[in-house]
């Protein structure tokens, strides 16, 4: 008999064939419950995309009971089809409570199956390690620093409630913040192999290129391919998204990703691109105008035949277009507009959204040297003593700003605000480190891009609403996956077999790269668990 040596217990090969056994019947007993559940609503309800719904929402708790690091790829990729212009009825973010959802079912129930599909994740990724009776969870450098701000947002949601705040809007606030908890902690110890975050990507990627073909069918059906009639057609947060989907097609080609990442995003890049511009958003092109800068810095360093082949040429084409498009008020000219908007000279379009938020911004600082320590909590609304143009259409106008780094100073104190300050500058310095250590190719693209994303998201926040859940499932899991990255490169790849017959067979296992010095003992000990699995 075989013993296998793991997080302190000692396991047999009988006792991992029992159990495994056990959570085959576990899994058979919930199929056929799902399937019961699915048949006698098929009976008893009148066909409906509804019913539809509800089954694939059933098929998807199933996936998840089987793996949960299925749940990880369906939280994120159901969650970034949807749009809340785009598409009302899309129901995995919406609260059951909503009656635009496909899956309304009451007033009272104010959750919504993202939640219900986070929690079910965690339960069954614990649930495992109940049953095999062993503990293995990593936190990592990041996981301290997040918990920290999350206990700050605690704070400002108790707070704020034991003040009279309006609960609705106090959960509306909050709840997305600790999403981005769960997702830091899900990727971090679901996603382990190079494999899994290769998945997750190409999900991201998928799931952004479908919404970019409902926001063109939206153009073509609705607007009557006539982009400017409307400010946005989606919701802001939209444009911060798809330059994940642009910063990682620039980095699957800088360090050469797959051959079928390398193909398939530019092509997938024409409706991306189409309804980017057609969102209108300045903040989303300034973000992505300086991860692409600091992508030129890079290659700089790294490979500076490219550079010197690259930079001019491509300077030169933008000075071209900035001149030829500098007083352009059409969508071909949104990258001109957002420079002289920086440089000083908006359009009158712009200008009026300037002066709005210049205004908030002054009751953002008044609220802060009034409530500087202790923060106003969620669900209060902060103090307006400059009168603001009329933007009433946005229900919680009065409560959330543009101007998402500084309210979270406004809404959880000072203590919050350098919290927050210390994760991301805690996720810059790993990332960057990452970027530097991880091998040539596809990790390293993962890296730049996840640590790119980031940066992008924050600047973004400081001048457009952010932490919205969508924003905040994607920080989460980008900030999960840099927290665990070293783990993924530090296991060995696996051996295939030889593809021609002339081919030697491999003699065993890859060898674990190198580790630089000065790594942890935490991640010493967890790189022993690899090389133990490795080994049995």
């Amino acid at each position: 008999m075989i013993d296998v040596y793991k997080t302190g217990n000692m396991q047999t090969v009988h006792l991992q064939a029992r159990r495994s056994q056990r959570s085959w019947w576990v899994m058979y007993l919930a199929l056929i419950g799902v399937s019961v559940a699915s048949s006698v609503l098929m009976l008893r309800a009148q066909p409906s995309p509804a019913l539809l719904v509800w089954m694939l929402y059933l098929a998807g708790v199933v996936t998840t009971f089987y793996n949960p690091r299925y749940g990880v790829y369906l939280i994120i990729g159901l969650a970034l089809f949807g749009d809340g212009n785009l598409s009302a009825w899309y129901p995995f973010t919406k609260n059951l409570s909503s009656r635009e959802s496909l899956l309304y079912v009451s007033d009272a129930v104010i959750i919504s199956p993202l939640e219900t599909y986070i929690v079910f994740t965690v339960l069954v990724w614990l649930g495992r390690m109940a049953v095999e009776r062993r503990t293995q969870i990593y936190f990592g450098p990041m996981f301290w620093v997040v918990l920290l701000f999350v206990g700050f947002v605690t704070y400002g949601l108790g707070f704020g409630l034991s003040r009279g705040g309006n609960l609705v809007i106090a959960l509306w606030e909050a709840r997305p913040i600790y999403y981005l908890f769960a997702l830091l902690v899900l990727t971090g110890n679901l996603i382990r192999l190079r494999s899994q975050v290769n998945t997750l990507f190409w999900i991201i990627t998928v799931s952004l290129f479908l919404k970019a073909i409902t926001g063109v069918v939206y153009v073509a059906t609705v607007l009557q391919w006539d982009m400017g009639k409307v400010e946005v057609i989606a919701e802001h947060a939209m444009s911060i998204h798809f330059n994940i989907f642009f910063i990682l097609m620039i980095a699957a080609w800088l360090y050469r990703d797959s051959l079928s990442r390398r193909l398939l995003m530019p092509l997938m890049a024409f409706p991306v691109i189409y309804s980017y511009f057609a969102n209108h958003r300045r903040a989303g092109f300034l973000s992505l105008g300086i991860a692409v800068l600091l992508i030129v810095l890079l290659l700089y360093r790294e490979n500076r035949k490219l550079f010197w082949a690259l930079t001019p040429s491509g300077t030169l084409g933008f000075m071209v277009y900035l001149a030829a498009f500098w007083n352009n008020e059409g969508s071909i000219g949104m990258i001109a507009r957002a420079v002289r908007s920086v440089v000083g000279q908006p359009t009158a379009r712009d200008t009026a959204s300037n002066v709005y938020r210049d205004i908030e911004n002054m009751n953002i600082m008044f609220t802060i040297s009034q409530v500087s320590l202790r923060g106003l909590g969620f669900g209060q609304r902060f103090y307006i003593i400059y009168q603001m143009p009329d933007i009433s259409t946005f229900e919680w106008w009065e409560y959330i700003t543009h101007n998402s780094i500084m309210w979270i100073w406004m809404q959880i104190g000072v203590g919050g605000f350098f919290a927050m300050l210390l994760m991301i500058g805690m996720s810059m310095i790993l990332g960057g480190r990452l970027i530097w250590s991880m091998p040539y190719g596809e990790l390293r693209a993962y890296a730049l891009t996840a640590t790119l994303y980031i940066l992008m998201h924050f600047i973004y926040a400081y001048v457009d609403m952010s932490w919205d859940t969508r924003s905040m499932l994607l920080v989460g899991m980008m900030m999960g996956l840099l927290n665990s990255l070293d783990l993924i490169a530090a296991r060995p790849l696996p051996v295939t077999a030889p593809r021609w017959p002339w081919q030697l067979a491999p003699s065993g296992q890859a060898p674990l790269p190198r580790l630089p010095a000065g790594r942890s003992p935490q991640l010493q000990a967890i790189r022993a668990w690899h090389e133990a699995e490795t080994i049995l």
